[in-house]
């Protein structure tokens, strides 16, 4: 098969049109005792040089229902700079292949007319603006067209609740292989539910990624380096405990969330 035909066969089942918008990554969990020695051992490899550390947050998004949870999307406001600039990040449903993710990422240009709300209680608050009304001001952008595709006008405008936040503290490395490069990082999750009496612990949790990125106009190369991503995971896996992941963070920390409120019903 060519290369062409495979994007065209991975961009097909996907339901998306552009190949640039194809995030390719792998998945670990990491024991947290782990997490230094991890990040010492990934430094020590052949051209890994640090990208950058952050702290940054999350509030997924969903409808009453989780729609989303069960179609296996996620929809997401990403707060950076202490809340001051907020994207929104659309992931639609993926297929999981020789231990590796395939799905499609769109992201937002800044938002201006969403800010974190200073409140008693410090909660984030999704109650002034909708996600219709944010895609309506980024109509006929790649993000747009991707949610309506995939999950329809009913459930956008359905998309009125924000149940969880995940905290992160991320480190970020750089593999250079020439036009494509590998970008593993090392995160720790720390996910709350928003209910009524506040913010409430969820889940903590480590979690290795990497994924295959390109430098700009090179993203048809990405295929071709698939085997050197999983080469890299597999030298870490035999020095560390790292078994496969197959969820992501919001149908990780959701899951839990659902099964014990499913599990209360009568």
């Amino acid at each position: 098969m060519t290369a062409a035909a495979a994007q065209r066969r991975i961009i097909d089942r996907l339901r998306i049109q552009d190949f640039r918008f194809v995030e390719i990554e792998s998945k670990r969990r990491v024991v947290p005792e782990e997490m230094a020695d991890l990040r010492a051992f990934i430094l020590s490899r052949k051209r890994v040089k640090h990208a950058k550390a952050g702290f940054f947050f999350d509030q997924f998004l969903d409808t009453p229902d989780n729609s989303l949870f069960r179609k296996g999307a996620s929809l997401r406001l990403r707060y950076k700079r202490d809340g001051t600039a907020v994207y929104l990040q659309y992931k639609g449903p993926g297929f999981h292949r020789g231990g590796v993710l395939y799905r499609s990422e769109f992201r937002s240009e800044r938002l201006t007319s969403l800010l974190q709300e200073e409140s008693h209680h410090d909660i984030i608050r999704f109650n002034q603006t909708s996600v219709a009304g944010i895609l309506a001001q980024h109509r006929g952008t790649p993000i747009e067209q991707a949610m309506r595709s995939h999950l329809g006008e009913a459930t956008l405008r359905r998309i009125t609740v924000g149940p969880i936040i995940s905290m992160y503290q991320k480190d970020k490395f750089v593999v250079d292989l020439g036009h494509v490069f590998l970008e593993p990082s090392l995160d720790r999750v720390y996910a709350f539910r928003i209910g009524r009496g506040g913010v409430h612990p969820l889940s903590t949790f480590c979690e290795y990624e990497n994924e295959v990125k390109a430098k700009r106009g090179f993203e048809d190369e990405k295929l071709d380096y698939i085997e050197d991503l999983l080469e890299f995971d597999s030298r870490l896996a035999r020095s560390f405990d790292m078994p496969h992941e197959p969820l992501d963070k919001y149908h990780r920390c959701a899951s839990f969330f659902l099964r014990k409120s499913e599990g209360r019903r009568p």
